[in-house]
């Protein structure tokens, strides 16, 4: 008896060791670096997500304030497709447009990135079919949350 007690007091604490140095090593910063921090001359680079089957990928240069580079979207239930793109800095985020083959289609949609601490951060919201584009509805509304940090290699 006193040995069924014993264990039952060990496991909750084996369980809340375990989960305290797993989430230790997973966090990353979301948060978009304020515009007065970010060094455009930092930027340029191979930025990469990595995970449950899908990658990302975005190399990038810059020139003055405008950003331009290739990107790659390989998500694991979905068709691969690589384009170009192309913005311009504003603040702490990278606004611009991508341009993309998919299925041997030509497409362009409106993307934004918030620069954080660990890396470039994708917005996501509503988009309307609009001047040969996906474009976003209300830049306002982007969603930032999905974590997705592309992390810079």
């Amino acid at each position: 008896m006193k040995l069924k007690f014993k264990a039952c007091l060990m496991i909750p604490g084996v369980l809340l060791a375990m989960q305290a140095c797993q989430s230790g090593n997973t966090t990353q910063s979301t948060k978009a670096v304020p515009a007065e921090e970010l060094q455009k001359e930092s930027l340029p680079g191979t930025y990469e997500y990595v995970g449950n089957g899908d990658t990302i990928r975005l190399d990038l240069q810059t020139q003055q304030d405008s950003v331009y580079g290739k990107l790659l979207y390989a998500l694991g239930e979905k068709d691969r497709n690589d384009g170009d793109f192309k913005g311009t800095i504003k603040g702490n985020q990278l606004v611009g447009e991508y341009y993309f083959m998919s299925e041997g289609v030509g497409s362009v949609r409106d993307m934004i990135f918030n620069v954080t601490k660990d890396g470039l951060l994708e917005g996501y919201g509503e988009v309307e079919e609009k001047n040969g584009g996906f474009r976003f509805i209300d830049t306002s509304k982007l969603k930032f949350d999905h974590g997705m940090v592309l992390l810079k290699k």
